[in-house]
């Protein structure tokens, strides 16, 4: 039997990263998309290339490099950019992720668990693609603070940040397991520990999401 298709998902500052981080701790193989596409707009790639077409040079450095923090920026009040430059990175990012995930599948003989680190799944709509979706949540307030923390930003900024992603409530409806990573560190590794053990014992056995219908395996 293949092994399972997961992934791990979030929101802005729901600390995504913290618990992907744990997940590796554990043993768990991580394809991290945001990783990717930190390489699928390396200089003199097709997805660079599109992008400056896209863009202009005022968003690239003079060796070529991706000024993705004024990108970001940019794209935050204009979702029809959004969605354009989605549209270039995306697949791109999906499919570098694809033949990585073959290569494990090819050369695991150890069966390790792969895991899809994808923080804009639902917005991609790429949830289907995965027998067990994973969300680490934290409500909107607590987002919202830590994002203003993190990035020293007004609540105005924070809140506009947030509005480019689908809301985190939405997600958990959707998702089949919830990390709840809204208090305290040790809270969360308890967490992730209980899912590791149970990823690690039905693995072969098929995932029941919270309704408990079964989540049948990808043609």
């Amino acid at each position: 039997m293949d092994p399972f298709r997961i992934a791990l998902t979030g929101g802005i500052a729901t600390g995504k990263s913290t618990v992907s981080r744990i997940f590796q701790e554990l043993g768990a193989v991580i394809l991290d998309a945001d990783r990717v596409a930190r390489d699928v707009v390396r200089p003199g790639s097709p997805c660079s290339h599109k992008l400056f077409q896209l863009l202009g040079p005022d968003y690239f450095d003079t060796d070529g490099q991706l000024r993705r923090r004024e990108l970001r920026d940019r794209i935050i009040g204009s979702g029809e950019l959004r969605e354009a430059v989605n549209a270039i990175l995306h697949p791109a990012i999906m499919e570098a992720m694809e033949l990585a995930w073959n290569e494990h599948r090819r050369s695991s003989h150890h069966r390790a668990v792969v895991i899809f680190d994808i923080p804009l799944l639902f917005e991609s709509r790429l949830q289907d693609r995965f027998q067990l979706v994973i969300l680490v949540y934290a409500p909107p307030e607590v987002q919202i603070s830590r994002l203003m923390v993190r990035d020293g930003v007004s609540r105005a900024q924070a809140e506009s940040t947030l509005s480019m992603q689908w809301p985190i409530d939405e997600k958990r409806a959707r998702a089949h397991r919830i990390i709840d990573n809204s208090g305290a560190l040790e809270a969360t590794r308890r967490q992730v520990a209980s899912l590791w053990r149970e990823i690690k014992d039905r693995a072969e056995k098929g995932f029941r999401p919270a309704d408990g219908s079964t989540v049948e395996p990808m043609p």
